[in-house]
């Protein structure tokens, strides 16, 4: 048997090529709904129009008097066409995800995300959306995750606690599937992680390549903290 190809990922966007640059607001997709008390999630690069895959748009936003004011959130297509508009007047600033409503017919390609805050804050993210999972060239980057599992915050630990390194790695079969996690190097608050790095691995996906039946893939992830 030849030698595991060994790959290191790149600095992985998982908003898409432009985020905006508002850090007071944070938007994340995800490829399906997170379940209550979940380890991890399902970050992702891509959304697909067929199938149910509850896709989710998740806002995470702070301001100077503690009260937002309510969520407009707003998804355009490749052409800058609005498919959706979705207005959340309860939202008042903690991290809420919301189904991706992806309409119909709208052209394939970076689709934009806007978020518009009641008290006037907003921020744009762009992820790639395609009809089917096979169409999106994205899929064809079999080194790749389209979907990178993360591990979920732990509120057990104090924020002035969030410092330290995490990095986990992961073997995938020729379908795509991940069969094995192992955590490499925890330190800091990696250390009381490494629960969440292991189910984060195997929430992650990756195109199939029947390459690795004889020269299994395995695919890294990091991740730094450090406290605010």
């Amino acid at each position: 048997m030849r030698a595991r190809r060994l790959v290191v990922p790149f600095l992985l966007s998982l908003c898409g090529p432009a985020a905006a640059q508002d850090n007071s607001i944070y938007i994340e997709f995800l490829w399906s709904r997170t379940p209550a008390d979940a380890l991890a999630r399902q970050q992702t690069r891509q959304f697909v129009m067929t199938g149910d895959h509850e896709h989710q748009i998740c806002v995470a936003a702070t301001a100077a008097t503690g009260d937002v004011g309510g969520l407009q959130l707003e998804l355009r297509d490749a052409d800058g066409k609005r498919v959706s508009l979705q207005h959340h007047d309860d939202y008042r600033g903690a991290k809420r995800c919301y189904r991706a409503d992806l309409g119909s017919g709208g052209r394939p390609g970076d689709w934009t995300a806007h978020v518009v805050l009641g008290d006037g804050g907003s921020n744009t993210a762009t992820i790639r959306v395609d009809p089917r999972l096979e169409d999106s060239p994205l899929f064809q980057q079999r080194d790749v995750p389209y979907v990178a599992g993360r591990p979920n915050y732990d509120a057990s630990i104090a924020p002035e606690q969030w410092a330290g390194r995490l990095v986990w790695a992961m073997d995938v079969d020729p379908q795509g599937k991940v069969t094995h996690v192992e955590v490499e190097v925890a330190e800091g608050v990696g250390e009381r992680l490494r629960d969440r790095a292991i189910a984060a691995g195997y929430l992650s996906l990756f195109p199939p390549d029947p390459g690795r039946a004889g020269s299994p893939l395995r695919w890294r992830r990091s991740l730094d903290f450090a406290p605010r």
